[in-house]
């Protein structure tokens, strides 16, 4: 492992990405909020000197191996985490705290600190979304895009960060790739600030809940998510953007440029349409009958505490729709208190924590796209215990998955659940009751925010232990790289691997 090509290339990253902390410091200042300005200064002038040190290491730019390529993905989100946690250190959290705000931030799981909105500044609240925003699409992404210095390593990089079992390009060089998804991607986000404003939304509102929208990130200024602005209109907005956060950007892309029709010809889009649409309707039937027992419990009584009592049809397709497609896409958004829902509501959300969005979304948790291949490899499977000789590959469309990717695909899955339950037995263990472990747990993991029990979406993660934050803190990062980047990591023979094919290459060389 070449550390020193490894530390230069998050140095070049860290420069600029110094750049980017200096933007909420601009939003304080249109605001007013002068001292609160500083926490940003600090933290991009820090940046700066950092990635300066780090670049100087190695001058010159060489390709990446494998294993160097995961290295530095893994290594810039731990980096970009911790320095983007300075404004949070600066508006009085602790430690631990900030560093679980930014992680939280920059993954898009949405799962927060804050309890009283009221302390921190209109430019804080604006990097918040913003650090969503610059994760939901790839930090290395976005500079391999506006770094020529990148080029060199950017295959390596832009796969290893790339969510989802196979590697898709849209042109031949990968900076191209990475333009075209970005641009897709920003001119989404333009289009919501602007239907969000249409809707009555305040500018500044609508700037930060579009990032956090498009990214399925779900963090909000409003102390009680896009529930607490009471507009109907709004939230239609959400449902809209939040199903197209969780599909496919290279597909839109596709779409974009003339070619609508793979849209509907692509088998995941279709699954991932039959899902949403077949929850919704099993959420509708569940909260129909649990609106119609609050509204007998609640006659002649206030029921602006619980707003399904009195909701009309419309209204709990809405909140049906909007509940399911914030958990599938790992959004974490809410209307309402779902953790007060009947049982069986609960249990199909329970249930779309184990699923996600579509690969190369900005959705986290496992990919719609795995589970299916998964099942179609389990009903193959039943298929020969009947007709041992029959010959049945795997398809995707009209393309033959390859064995694999079936096998990277089960291997994923299998260290998916076992990370789960590992910090499940962790932090039971640390004596937060079993619901509340189980649901921080895989709503960290799968990159989603809320839970139920204490974490759910009108609490927050703040009364938790240091011990027990920390652990999420893992979470949420071995999440959104999804497992096998940071795990490959830990495996000292990979290290030794790397090590001597380094020095081979130097033998031959001289």
């Amino acid at each position: 492992m070449r550390i020193t090509v490894v530390a230069q290339t998050i140095g070049v990253i860290l420069r600029y990405f110094a750049l980017v902390i200096m933007l909420p410091l601009v939003v304080d200042w249109i605001y007013g909020e002068w001292w609160e300005s500083l926490g940003f200064a600090i933290a991009g002038l820090s940046a700066a000197l950092v990635g300066e040190g780090l670049r100087r290491l190695h001058r010159k730019g060489e390709q990446l191996i494998r294993v160097e390529g995961l290295a530095v993905v893994a290594a810039v989100w731990l980096v970009v985490a911790c320095f983007g946690s300075i404004p949070y250190l600066w508006s009085g959290l602790s430690l631990v705290d900030g560093l679980f705000e930014s992680m939280s931030g920059f993954t898009t799981t949405g799962a927060t600190i804050f309890t009283d909105f009221n302390r921190y500044s209109r430019g804080l609240f604006f990097w918040r979304g913003m650090t969503q925003w610059l994760g939901g699409m790839g930090v290395l992404a976005l500079f391999i895009a506006v770094l020529p210095a990148l080029a060199v390593a950017g295959r390596q990089l832009f796969f290893a960060e790339a969510p989802g079992p196979s590697e898709q390009r849209l042109t031949p060089r990968i900076r191209n790739t990475a333009i075209a998804l970005w641009s897709i991607y920003a001119g989404l986000t333009l289009l919501e600030i602007t239907a969000l404003k249409v809707t009555g939304l305040p500018l500044y509102d609508a700037i930060c809940t579009s990032f956090t929208t498009v990214s399925a990130g779900g963090f909000s200024p409003n102390p009680y998510s896009i529930g607490g602005y009471q507009k109907p209109g709004a939230e239609w907005v959400v449902i809209v953007f939040m199903f197209l956060a969780g599909a496919n950007y290279s597909l839109q892309y596709l779409v974009v440029r003339g070619r609508p029709s793979r849209l509907f010809k692509d088998e995941e889009f279709r699954v991932y349409t039959v899902v949403v649409l077949g929850f919704s309707a099993l959420m509708l039937i569940a909260l129909y009958s649990f609106s119609r027992n609050l509204s007998a419990a609640y006659m002649g009584a206030d029921t602006t505490t619980q707003p399904l009592a009195g909701a009309s049809f419309f209204d709990l397709i809405r909140y049906s729709l909007f509940q399911v497609l914030t958990i599938v896409t790992t959004t974490g958004y809410a209307t309402d208190d779902f953790n007060l829902w009947s049982d069986q509501a609960r249990m199909l959300m329970l249930l779309l924590m184990f699923v996600g969005g579509c690969a190369g979304s900005a959705a986290g948790g496992p990919k719609i796209v795995r589970l299916w291949l998964l099942a179609k490899q389990a009903f193959r499977e039943l298929m020969r215990t009947l007709h041992p000789r029959v010959v049945k590959p795997i398809m995707l469309g009209r393309r033959v998955v390859p064995p694999d990717i079936m096998r990277s695909i089960t291997a994923f899955l299998l260290l998916y659940i076992l990370v789960f339950v590992i910090s499940v037995i962790v932090l039971t263990s640390l004596g937060m009751e079993l619901i509340t472990g189980i649901t921080a747990s895989i709503a960290t993991l799968g990159n989603i925010g809320p839970g139920f029990g204490g974490v759910a979406p009108m609490s927050s993660y703040a009364h938790l232990p240091t011990a027990a934050k920390l652990v999420l803190f893992l979470n949420m990062w071995i999440g959104r790289l999804e497992v096998m980047t940071v795990l490959i990591l830990l495996q000292p023979a990979v290290w030794r691997t790397a090590h001597f094919r380094e020095r081979t290459r130097r033998s031959v060389l001289t």
